[in-house]
């Protein structure tokens, strides 16, 4: 009898699945992905600040034209779709992290084993990443409805 549940196992199957496919790229390739993905992390994590600088602006210019329960519960909207985006945002550094260290342990030799797992790692951060960019999407253009409508108001 097996410990791990049925969902683990599919899980396991399909880390196992992508790891194959990873295995056949280059270590060089590899590294070069992360530190892509590092890069573009970087890149979304300003646009985020520059996203929360944008809504503190439309926070104070609501605050001068009064109370409109409306565009407060819009801002608020926007606030915790900045919340989750930091959340994400500190799981991609994360994972970053974690594979900054397997690297460096690839490096030391630790191994076939090692490349599989920085491979599947890559494969998580690549999806991570464009989950984020959708979401900064997203905010950018609720963003932008709202200063259109605090501008025609």
């Amino acid at each position: 009898m097996r410990d791990g549940k049925p969902g683990q196992d599919a899980e396991q199957e399909e880390v196992r699945g992508v790891a194959a496919r990873l295995s056949d790229i280059p270590s060089e390739r590899l590294v070069e992905e992360v530190v892509s993905v590092w890069d573009e992390l970087i890149r979304v994590e300003e646009d985020l600040t520059v996203s929360r600088q944008r809504a503190r602006a439309l926070e104070v210019e609501l605050g001068a034209r009064g109370d409109d329960g409306l565009m407060r519960a819009r801002l608020a909207e926007l606030e915790e779709v900045l919340r989750v985006a930091d959340a994400r945002v500190s799981q991609m550094e994360g994972l970053l992290e974690n594979e900054r260290r397997r690297r460096a342990d690839l490096e030391e030799g630790a191994g076939r084993g090692r490349v599989e797992e920085l491979q599947e790692e890559n494969a998580r951060l690549l999806r991570s990443e464009e989950e984020q960019m959708m979401l900064i999407l997203d905010m950018e253009a609720q963003i932008d409805r709202l200063v259109s409508e605090l501008e025609e108001g």
